[in-house]
């Protein structure tokens, strides 16, 4: 999640790599506007074939689910309760967050170039930063 957030150019003061939700459960990421309201985000990176992935997104205050490969029944029921979602299997999935950051009101900023060239210098700085945390 951190090296999605720099990948956007999102500032530190717009994501918390730690929170609690209205009903005190912890989660690990979350994105903040600038008035302050809070876009909790779950992920799940694992493969194809574990259905209940999504399940952890719709059982809590999710905004956010972002994950390797959802069905299709997923993304009906994510959208049917207002979570955004990003699927990281396609090529250019990741890119759905910066549509979702956008209409959230998060600041961010495009990136220019390859992501594969950028991808060691944001995963040593979001090392960097969760290490410092």
């Amino acid at each position: 999640m951190v090296t999605l957030a720099k990948l956007y150019q999102v500032p530190p003061s717009n994501y918390k790599l730690k929170g609690l939700t209205d009903e005190n459960r912890e989660v690990d990421f979350h994105f903040v506007d600038d008035a302050g309201q809070r876009y909790y985000c779950e992920f799940k990176l694992m493969g194809q074939g574990n259905p209940e992935s999504a399940d952890v997104a719709i059982a809590r205050q999710t905004d956010i689910f972002i994950a390797y490969k959802l069905s299709e029944t997923n993304k009906k029921q994510l959208e049917g309760l207002g979570t955004y979602w990003v699927e990281l299997h396609s090529k250019t999935g990741f890119r759905k967050i910066k549509v979702i950051l956008d209409e959230l009101g998060i600041q961010c900023t495009d990136f220019e170039g390859v992501v594969e060239s950028l991808l060691d210098q944001l995963i040593q700085e979001a090392f960097d930063e969760i290490i410092n945390f």
